[in-house]
């Protein structure tokens, strides 16, 4: 009796020991993954399956891959079947890590600007607007969500609209977001009225940083 129980022990250590390998082989794969550069020549880096372990660091490395990945193909690059085979596995790594943690706001972002490139607009729509609803609140991921939301505006829903305006709110509400913003009004004519009509609506003393930060940008200030 007292034998069975050590090889049930032992028999018990051993598959602890390989679950535990596994896992740890599991986290590492982002870091074992090919360089992004390589991404470049689609053809070299179709085998890349983006793959990533159980901790949300993990997933996380691995969307900033899938994320500067996607948005570093030109149009003419996306006409290419092996750039679109490298998107198609970004999105579909992002759709295996929200179905299993949907509040991860950044997998979500990775999952609508792969759904962008690929042209499937309904996909891209509700992936941003999943993005925003998750992480409302961090402003790093809205920084990219308002970049790619004004990158495909014409792509955009109404719902995805009222999204971008959150997060354009936000961003006015720091020193570091307004400065974005105020580069964007300059830089882009059509972006001056969405921008002007948040803004209105938020408490004067935002309304005048705002300003002063235009008119720096501007030289004016």
């Amino acid at each position: 009796m007292v034998k069975q129980r050590k090889w049930i022990a032992m028999a018990c250590c051993l598959l602890i020991s390989v679950a535990s390998g596994y896992g740890l082989w599991r986290e590492l794969a982002p870091f074992l993954a090919k360089p992004i550069e390589q991404a470049l020549a689609a053809d070299d880096f179709s085998g890349e399956n983006f793959d990533f372990g159980l901790s949300s660091y993990s997933k996380t490395l691995a969307m900033k891959d899938c994320f500067r990945i996607t948005m570093a193909y030109s149009n003419l690059d996306m006409i290419e079947e092996p750039t679109r085979n490298v998107v198609s596995t970004c999105a579909s790594r992002a759709a295996d890590i929200v179905a299993t943690t949907p509040t991860d706001s950044f997998a979500w972002l990775t999952r609508a600007a792969a759904s962008a490139r690929l042209l499937a607009d309904k996909d891209f729509n509700d992936a941003l607007q999943q993005s925003q609803l998750t992480g409302p609140n961090e402003q790093w991921i809205a920084r990219l969500r308002v970049n790619l939301a004004e990158t495909y505006f014409p792509q955009l829903n109404a719902q995805s609209v009222k999204s971008e305006e959150a997060d354009l709110r936000l961003l006015a509400s720091s020193e570091r977001g307004v400065q974005l913003i105020a580069q964007r009004y300059i830089s882009n004519p059509d972006f001056r009225a969405r921008i002007t009509a948040v803004v209105e609506q938020m408490p004067q003393d935002r309304q005048i940083v705002f300003l002063k930060t235009v008119k720096k940008s501007m030289g004016k200030g």
